[in-house]
């Protein structure tokens, strides 16, 4: 302890860990890896808790919610997060099906913010405080397409610091290609630890780390067989500052028939159960 108070004497700097220089795979070797785990997971039932800080733009304060949560996931795009309290009963929700996405934050807030992907371009980001088709980048478990020509288009690189392999996916604009999201995968594991998502600007849309990968049982599969799946995810949305944790300690592909067909209809009218309804592909009034 008295050399920390010393002119001179230092603590010795901390160990970096050893950067990984052996044997690595190449692209088609890493997504074949990918999808043999990915293609097991049509659908999905998680239940846990979460935390969610809620901003609906970035200069306005976050409102902190937390409680339990349901995931509910289908391929392609069929996913709802259902977020509970003991005594308020449902306060949070994040919803998508194949033609409209939506969010719905009950209590102070009161507001659905929702949008068609047939107008998906010319919906305001800025207008909802959490993106559900990026949100279902993450939570989804989609198999990579194999046509590698065909946008969008994978690049990999390999990061010997973070021992991962890199996935980038490029898309063409007009007059340029710019990157639409990029993947890490764990070397070993070949399981995903970060997703980033841009918009054309390159910048980052979202901010995912997954983490504590869980098997989730295949009904007269061998064990080692099963899929694997992020039992944790933390998600940041630059844009608004909404930020979420949700950690998932029951996982299965279903539960109690669900997810089926019904659990992914969209909440319309009183069904919100909010008093304020915002569609973000809709022109704002007085504009």
């Amino acid at each position: 302890m008295v050399c920390s108070y010393l002119p001179g004497c230092q603590a010795p700097p901390k160990q970096r860990a050893a950067r990984y220089t052996g044997p690595t795979e190449p692209l088609r070797s890493v997504v074949e890896k990918v999808n043999a785990n990915a293609e097991k997971v049509p659908t999905l039932r998680g239940a846990g808790s979460f935390e969610a800080w809620i901003a609906e733009s970035a200069d306005r304060k976050p409102r902190f919610i937390n409680g339990e949560v349901t995931l509910l996931y289908s391929r392609p795009r069929s996913m709802r997060l259902i977020g509970k309290k003991d005594i308020a009963g449902q306060i949070f929700e994040i919803g998508s099906n194949d033609d409209r996405y939506w969010v719905i934050v009950r209590g102070e807030t009161d507001t659905m913010w929702w949008g068609t992907y047939q107008n998906l371009d010319r919906a305001d980001p800025r207008r909802i405080p959490i993106r559900p088709d990026l949100v279902l980048e993450v939570l989804g478990v989609q198999p990579i397409n194999t046509n590698f020509l065909q946008p969008p288009v994978p690049v990999l690189r390999f990061n010997n610091d973070a021992d991962a392999y890199m996935l980038l996916w490029n898309v063409p604009l007009h007059d340029r290609w710019v990157a639409q999201k990029e993947v890490w995968y764990d070397r070993a594991t070949l399981l995903p630890r970060l997703v980033l998502l841009f918009d054309e600007h390159g910048r980052v849309v979202l901010r995912a780390y997954l983490s504590k990968h869980r098997p989730v049982e295949v009904q007269g599969a061998p064990r080692d067989d099963w899929p694997k799946v992020a039992a944790r995810y933390e998600l940041y949305f630059p844009d608004s500052g909404s930020r979420m944790t949700i950690e998932l300690d029951d996982l299965a592909l279903k539960r109690n028939n669900a997810p089926n067909q019904r659990s992914f209809t969209f909440p319309a009218g009183d069904r919100a159960g909010v008093s304020r309804i915002v569609a973000i592909d809709e022109q704002p009034p007085g504009q």
